[in-house]
């Protein structure tokens, strides 16, 4: 068998195992409304590309997280770049975030439940899940810096702006990269929770609330799979693009 087949064979094989523990536990259980099968949930996911509704919900959805995600990346290392030079305000933050990292995401959604409506909601919680993390990092990239190199580019007279470029820049990127691939994840899914709690219209969450209304599992399995998918898509994207800036 030659290397290349036996990749894909490597590569396929766990797909091929859950796949096939779903449909048997969909056939062992022979029931649609607690676990349908392959083919209810295809025919599920067919009917909703077949729906503007479907697409509006994505598109939304999309946007939030965007928008959570954008925030959290610009607030979170301007935060911390405040907070590396103040030390004050980094002792009035370290514990803010880690009570942010500490709390469950659906405590946080019914609080702010009350606060904010539903659109509101859902990017503020994408927010939160990208901040701490981006807060975080961009401090360890500081503490990080060779002090040799600091004292290197004093000797030589750099200024302010050529010692952000070339020192602090560089190994900020190190570690505010790894930070954002890493959020994203967490941002969609914590976003979708927002969406499902806070019955936030034009969302993939309220297509959930409204399949479940309904009792429509195939659709709900659908709608998940929906969700991974575009999950997966999301972290390539944003890794590819992250992967063209030059370190």
């Amino acid at each position: 068998m030659s290397q290349k087949i036996k990749s894909v064979l490597y590569s396929t094989l766990p797909f091929i195992f859950w796949i096939g523990l779903w449909e048997l536990s969909s056939q062992l259980i022979n029931s649609e409304f607690l676990i349908p099968g392959i083919i209810p949930t295809a025919k599920a996911l067919w009917i909703l590309l077949g729906e503007s509704e479907f697409y509006v919900a994505i598109s939304f959805s999309l946007l939030r997280v965007l928008i959570g995600l954008t925030l959290g990346v610009a607030l979170g290392v301007f935060v911390a770049v405040i907070s590396y030079k103040f030390k004050p305000v980094r002792k009035i933050f370290t514990p803010a975030v880690s009570v942010i990292k500490s709390t469950p995401v659906a405590s946080f959604i019914v609080i702010l439940w009350i606060m904010m409506s539903g659109d509101s909601l859902a990017i503020f919680v994408s927010f939160l899940m990208v901040f701490p993390i981006v807060w975080q990092n961009t401090i360890n990239s500081f503490a990080a810096v060779d002090p040799q190199l600091l004292e290197v580019s004093s000797i030589y007279g750099f200024s302010n702006s050529k010692k952000i470029r070339l020192v602090y820049f560089p190994i900020l990127l190190k570690f505010l990269i790894p930070a954002i691939i890493t959020s994203v994840g967490l941002a969609w899914k914590s976003e979708i929770a927002a969406e499902i709690i806070a019955y936030t219209s034009r969302s993939i969450g309220y297509l959930i609330n409204e399949s479940k209304t309904l009792f429509d599992t195939p659709k709900i399995f659908a709608l998940t799979l929906v969700i991974i998918i575009f999950s997966v898509i999301l972290e390539f994207v944003v890794k590819k693009l992250l992967g063209r800036i030059k370190i």
